[in-house]
């Protein structure tokens, strides 16, 4: 199986459950009761997870970075990502420094850092 299919395979498996649960009421709808709006918007947020979370390993494969630092790393992807839907331009660029700040201090390379923000995020950091 190709790792593209595998991706597909989780991302249809998570949003499957999701829509179980909204079904048998164990997780929380909308108040508009739109639940199939609902499920396609965790889809499109699964869907984009899965990708920066690819992106970000293929960065780290080729910087060497041990796999047992990929949990750290991929956070520190979805936090960028979170940070690059809310903010641009120099708000952003700032807020994506202060990240790389910080999770430098919890122990991650800043130039790998640096590197998946420009190479993922397209974020020029100078």
């Amino acid at each position: 199986m190709k790792p593209d299919e595998r991706r597909t395979i989780a991302v249809d498996r998570s949003v499957g459950r999701y829509a179980r649960k909204l079904l048998l009421g164990s997780a929380s709808s909308r108040s508009d009761n739109n639940t199939p709006a609902q499920v396609d918007n965790f889809r499109r947020a699964a869907e984009r997870v899965e990708l920066r979370t690819t992106q970000v390993k293929q960065v780290l494969c080729a910087a060497g970075v041990s796999p047992v630092h990929f949990v750290s790393y991929r956070n520190f992807g979805l936090h960028l990502d979170k940070l690059c839907r809310t903010y641009s331009g120099a708000t952003l660029r700032h807020l994506a420094r202060s990240a790389i700040d910080y999770w430098t201090a919890c122990g991650l390379a800043p130039e790998v850092l640096k590197a998946v923000a420009e190479q993922v995020f397209n974020l020029t950091l100078d």
